[in-house]
């Protein structure tokens, strides 16, 4: 979808978000996550994408605006969920972002079990939206993903805007390293040091591991020489499937 994207993310508004979720402006592109070993596709993370006033949106703002109000953000990610789970690409692993305050109560709970009832080949990637991490909601969110039975994703790992938990990094079936790794390796290769030992602790723990950011050939090669079990990004865009 070619629009325009919003240049004052600022002026965004509650409201704004209410209106995107009635007028059903949102929908959902799958970007491939690929095989090192094989050069297969092995799952999709699926994205929310939004638009408003023939603007596209990027999705953190609208996470960050919703966020400040609980009922409002669980609202607009179970109809993300729903049609993230509705429109799947078919005989792959679906990645599903999730934030941990959408666990903070029985109903919220009831209500994602339901959802994910019977679905197969299903990874609940735990994300955080705001700075806000907190043990109490984190470690109820994994004991009911562990308790439902999907695996695991730590998601943005090395983002430097993002808290770091080592309990979800013990319980994650897959680690997966944001794409500031690519730009800090660029400006100093010594950081591909930190990098290998991440790797090499996933390896000794059964963990897989996926590098996100893959936006040319150099970094192919790079993440093939640091041994990543997965790859994504912008590479492998002619791959993505798109929600209707």
């Amino acid at each position: 979808m070619s629009l325009p994207l919003l240049c004052n993310e600022n002026l965004l508004s509650e409201c704004d978000v209410v209106r995107m979720i009635h007028d059903r402006h949102f929908w959902v592109e799958y970007e491939p996550i690929i095989s090192m070993n094989s050069g297969t596709i092995f799952g999709y993370e699926a994205l929310a994408r939004f638009i408003l006033n023939e603007r596209r949106i990027p999705p953190m703002p609208v996470f960050m605006v919703a966020h400040q109000n609980p009922e409002l953000f669980f609202h607009l990610e179970s109809e993300l969920k729903a049609l993230q789970l509705f429109h799947r690409p078919k005989n792959a692993m679906l990645f599903l972002n999730l934030d941990p305050h959408n666990f903070s109560d029985d109903t919220k709970i009831a209500f994602w079990k339901q959802l994910f009832e019977g679905a197969q080949d299903l990874c609940l990637e735990v994300t955080e939206n705001t700075d806000d991490m907190q043990t109490a909601f984190l470690t109820h969110c994994l004991d009911e993903i562990q308790t439902i039975g999907f695996p695991i994703a730590q998601d943005d790992i090395g983002n430097d805007e993002k808290p770091f938990c080592f309990e979800l990094t013990s319980r994650a079936d897959f680690l997966k390293f944001d794409k500031t790794w690519l730009l800090k390796i660029k400006r100093c290769t010594d950081y591909q040091e930190i990098l290998k030992g991440f790797l090499s602790f996933a390896k000794a723990q059964g963990k897989k591991s996926v590098l996100e950011g893959i936006e040319t050939e150099g970094d192919f090669l790079l993440a093939r020489d640091l041994g990543v079990d997965f790859v994504q990004g912008y590479l492998f865009k002619h791959l993505n499937h798109h929600s209707c």
